[in-house]
């Protein structure tokens, strides 16, 4: 069976939790391997190394094999959003498809996205200096798949989706609505998927900061050969659950400074404004609006 459905991004505005409650619905297969970044290998490295990630075709579609016809099936990729050729790759190769986005308070989501790189990856940079570096990165032109500004300049990214997909095959979703109303919003995305019977779903964990329990947990989650063993043996929504039981604890995100919630105002202000035109709609984003 082909994919018929995207759950393309943001990154950090949901989507991993989004494809967990949509899974559940019997009507609705979603790809037990969670990122497998295949519409995203043209925009990236050769040398580029990512446990999840899928380059062949056959493998990539090995992912659906138990997939049932009748069934809206699906795949969750949040870098596809920002990869400047996942939207005209995933139209030549699956056309009928329909998208998914959902878009987060940039400022929030840019913040989350660097904790979220630090954990994947040992670095000693700063939120300040991150935004730094990959502030250059755009400026000269450089796409870079961790960029963790580059996802939230929405506009031109959703723009592609449309210059490829009719306005009818594509879902936008404001994160923040999405919280305050998560099974009204996994209803809307079933209808958009053309399924109308109702189920009562479990309620699925919301992404949470979460940090290594111990040391020998952190040298493990830092292995290598340990996480490409644990992605290739354990579907994602398992290998979740078994980290968050034995590996990780949740705790209190370290806050972001008055100064770089402002230096992040002044990067996104125009575009939130741009695509508030786009959207047609007021975004609750208080950070862009004055009280």
């Amino acid at each position: 069976m082909n994919p018929n459905f995207f759950i393309v991004g943001a990154s950090k505005s949901g989507t991993t939790n989004i494809s967990y409650y949509l899974n559940e619905h019997p009507d609705v297969f979603i790809s037990e391997l969670n990122e497998p970044y295949y519409f995203s290998r043209l925009d990236i490295s050769k040398n580029f190394k990512r446990e999840s990630m899928i380059t062949n075709y056959e493998k990539y579609l090995s992912l659906f094999k138990k997939a049932r016809k009748n069934q809206a099936i699906g795949e969750a990729t949040s870098a596809y959003f920002s990869s400047p050729h996942a939207a005209s790759e995933i139209k030549k190769t699956f056309p009928d498809s329909k998208i998914i986005i959902s878009l987060r308070n940039p400022i929030e989501r840019a913040h989350s996205s660097y904790f979220s790189y630090q954990f994947m990856h040992k670095n000693d940079q700063s939120f300040s200096e991150m935004i730094d570096l990959h502030q250059k990165q755009i400026s000269d032109g450089e796409f870079y798949i961790y960029n963790i500004l580059e996802p939230g300049f929405y506009t031109k990214h959703i723009k592609r989706f449309q210059e490829n997909f009719a306005k009818d095959k594509i879902k936008i979703i404001i994160f923040e609505d999405y919280i305050n109303n998560v099974f009204f919003t996994i209803e809307s995305i079933l209808s958009f998927l053309d399924i109308h019977t109702k189920i009562n779903f479990n309620v699925q964990s919301k992404g949470a900061y979460r940090v290594p329990k111990n040391k020998i947990s952190r040298k493990l989650l830092e292995n290598s050969f340990f996480r490409q063993t644990a992605t290739k043996l354990i579907p994602t929504v398992s290998r979740q659950k078994i980290g968050d039981k034995f590996f990780l604890k949740q705790t209190k995100k370290p806050p972001m400074s008055q100064q770089e919630r402002e230096r992040l105002k002044k990067i996104y202000e125009s575009e939130v404004n741009e695509l508030e035109v786009l959207l047609n709609k007021k975004l609750p984003w208080s950070d862009f609006h004055v009280k």
